[in-house]
C-alpha cells in the first residue's frame, strides 16, 4: 500500500518551484518552465495535482509522471481515473468535469494512468529555507495540526482523505484560520482569478490557468509557480483572444457524443 505522504531533503544544489493546478495545460507549463529558466538537471518541480481534465493536453500527464524532476500529490480529478473504473456513476460525472479525453484513450494506456495515479501521494512534505512545506491538494480539515492530519491519513481516515482531496473551506473563506504544526502549506483546487489566495499559513496556488484556455473572457486566468526558498511567485496569464480553440469544440462533441451513448462509457 502506497503511504499517503512523500518527504524530501531540502533541494541543495538548485531550485525547488511548486506549481498550481495543470489540468492539461502543459504546454503553458513548458511556458512558465522556460520563463524562469528552469534547470531539469538541478531543479525540481512539485504540484498540487489535478494534472488533467479540462485542458487539451490530459494525455501529456505521463509524460511529466515519468520525469525525475517533477512530483505531485493526487488531486481530486487524478483520483477520478482511479474511483470511476469501478463506479458508473462517478465516470458519468467525470466525463462531464471534463474528463471526456478519457474516451479517447486505449485499454493500455488507460493502465498506464491507472498504474501511475495509483502511486501518487496524498501528501508531500519539502524541506527548504524556510521551513517544512505540505503540500496538499484542497485543504486539511480545521479540526486538525499538520501533525494530526498526516498521523488520519496514514491511519486510512477516509473523511480526512477526502478533505485532503475536495475540502475548500479555507479558500472559499469559511475558515480563517491556518494550520499549526507547519511553517506553510500549498493547496489548489479552488480557482482565483484574482492572484495566490492565503489564509493564515495556507496559499491557494491555483489561479484558473486552464479557463483561460477555455474561454478568452477569463482575463485574470494564468498559471503560477512559487518558488519554495524565496517565496516568488510567478504567473503566466492564459488567456488569448486569438488563441486556437478548435480542441474546445472538439471536446464537446466528445461530451455530446457520451451524452447520448451513456452506455458505451
Amino acid at each position: 500500500m502506497t503511504d499517503p505522504i512523500r518527504r524530501y531533503t531540502r533541494n541543495t544544489h538548485g531550485r525547488d518551484f511548486v506549481v498550481g493546478d495543470i489540468h492539461g495545460c502543459f504546454s503553458l507549463l513548458e511556458r512558465l518552465l522556460a520563463a524562469v529558466e528552469f534547470d531539469a538537471g538541478r531543479d525540481r518541480l512539485f504540484s498540487v495535482g489535478d494534472l488533467v481534465d479540462r485542458g487539451p493536453e490530459s494525455p501529456r500527464a505521463l509524460e511529466f509522471l515519468a520525469l525525475p524532476w517533477f512530483h505531485t500529490v493526487r488531486g481530486n480529478h487524478d483520483d477520478f481515473v482511479l474511483s470511476a473504473r469501478t463506479r458508473e456513476s462517478r465516470l458519468h460525472w467525470w466525463v462531464a468535469c471534463g474528463g471526456v479525453w478519457w474516451l479517447e484513450q486505449d485499454e493500455a494506456t488507460r493502465a498506464r494512468f491507472r498504474q501511475a495515479l495509483a502511486q501518487l501521494p496524498l501528501v508531500i512534505e519539502v524541506e527548504s529555507v524556510q521551513g517544512l512545506t505540505g503540500i496538499v491538494h484542497a485543504d486539511v480539515p480545521a479540526t486538525l495540526d499538520w501533525p494530526g492530519f498526516v498521523a488520519a491519513l496514514r491511519a486510512g481516515e477516509a473523511e480526512v482523505a477526502h478533505t485532503a482531496l475536495w475540502g475548500r473551506a479555507r479558500m472559499m473563506g469559511q475558515v480563517r484560520t491556518g494550520v499549526a504544526g507547519i511553517e506553510r502549506i500549498l493547496v489548489g483546487h479552488t480557482p482565483s482569478f484574482d492572484g495566490v489566495c492565503r489564509v493564515g499559513n495556507v496559499y491557494g496556488l491555483d489561479t484558473g490557468a486552464v479557463y483561460g484556455l477555455l474561454e478568452p473572457h477569463y482575463s485574470g486566468a494564468a498559471l503560477s509557480l512559487l518558488e519554495l526558498d524565496s517565496g516568488t511567485v510567478y504567473m503566466l496569464p492564459s488567456a488569448d483572444p486569438s488563441a486556437d480553440r478548435s480542441w474546445v469544440y472538439h471536446q464537446r462533441q466528445l461530451l455530446v457524443r457520451a451524452m447520448l451513448e451513456a452506455d458505451k462509457l
